[in-house]
């Protein structure tokens, strides 16, 4: 009865990942696919910010640069925030415009949706991998395998287009020649009107001075976060990859007093296939507790060191779910960094600025 148990587990856990592989590589794909595609077709120029344009505290920057011919142009960027740092009037950027909507651009050296991309495309082929490898393959492993490789192929396709199809630059100012009268401006102004008042510019320098002295404790917590993601992810697929299942229980709860209250954690007793008797605590606690003494449980461990290695195996999304938040911590910690590295960089206004507009 319990080796049925278990291969229903496994059964469970290997369409577990194969849907978290697909949901993390088609939305790292995309993310990343986009990237690419500007960069790829997307031309490049210099510029500065002319101003921004205030959608109820939301401001997306409008960039003017001058062509080759020595025409000036304007584009709005793709992308807005409520933020006003690397915002300021006259601030120099490397730019993308887009080759079909001239009236778009971003910013060239702006890396974090590719950072997105590579954190969500990273762990599908991980999960895809242990989906492969830790269970055993059958047709519809071969089925979800194909789906895969050609929703990659078909998008790889769409982005990866002949260069003798890309757009040259004279054709994406000829084009934004014609289209820049439907780039409304109306409400174009700079972002130093909209923190206008002495004591306000005095804040926003005071800010950026406090975010530049903070962005070297950001760095170090996102490290450690990411490091403690890491190793805690390296044990989840070691376990998921080698680790032997037997069947397991509650024999008792210990209790750890907190703030909180009491966190409980189960001890678990199981044998090995050397039928030696091995008891642990499992490292997630709860309160109220999850188990009662007699519990029955599965139990995963690895042979080279059972009572180090053994966990109560909670399934695919649990078993999962430490490392995840580790490492999507450290990831909103690495976007906090970009900001506020972005603000301090680019906080340098020109005394010619308001020319541009």
């Amino acid at each position: 009865m319990f080796n049925f148990v278990v291969q229903a587990i496994q059964a469970y856990n290997q369409i577990g990942y194969f849907v978290g592989a697909v949901v993390l590589l088609g939305l790292g794909g995309l993310i990343l696919a986009n990237s690419l595609y500007w960069r790829i077709q997307s031309v490049r120029v210099r510029g500065v910010i002319a101003g921004v344009i205030d959608r109820g505290g939301n401001y997306t920057p409008v960039y003017q640069y001058t062509a080759p011919n020595g025409s000036s142009y304007k584009a709005k960027s793709d992308t807005s925030s409520g933020s006003t740092r690397g915002k300021e009037t006259g601030r120099r950027v490397s730019l993308l415009i887009s080759a079909h909507d001239p009236t778009q651009a971003r910013e060239a050296n702006d890396f974090l949706l590719d950072i997105i991309g590579i954190l969500l495309v990273a762990p599908g082929f991980l999960f895809g991998y242990l989906a492969l490898t830790a269970y055993p393959v059958t047709w519809v492993t071969w089925l979800m395998a194909a789906a895969m490789i050609g929703y990659l192929a078909e998008r790889a396709y769409r982005i990866l287009i002949p260069k003798g199809q890309r757009v040259s630059i004279s054709d994406v100012l000829q084009q934004h020649g014609s289209q820049n009268a439907s780039l409304d401006l109306t409400a174009l102004k700079p972002i130093e009107q909209i923190v206008d008042s002495r004591n306000e510019q005095d804040q926003f320098k005071q800010e950026r001075a406090n975010k530049r002295r903070a962005a070297p404790i950001v760095a170090i917590f996102a490290a450690v976060l990411f490091a403690a993601g890491i190793y805690q992810a390296r044990n989840v697929a070691q376990l998921a990859a080698s680790g032997i299942r037997s069947p397991g229980e509650v024999v008792r709860l210990a209790s750890q007093s907190g703030k909180g209250g009491y966190t409980y954690y189960p001890i678990v007793r199981f044998r090995t296939g050397q039928n030696d008797s091995i008891e642990f605590r499992d490292s997630i606690g709860s309160s109220p507790p999850m188990y009662r003494t007699g519990d029955k449980v599965a139990v995963l461990y690895l042979s080279s060191n059972p009572r180090g290695s053994a966990v109560i195996d909670h399934g695919t999304f649990w078993n999962w779910l430490i490392p995840a938040l580790l490492l999507a911590a450290a990831a909103l910690l690495l976007w906090l960094l970009l900001s506020m590295l972005r603000g301090n960089d680019s906080g340098r206004i020109q005394s010619g600025a308001a020319s541009v507009t």
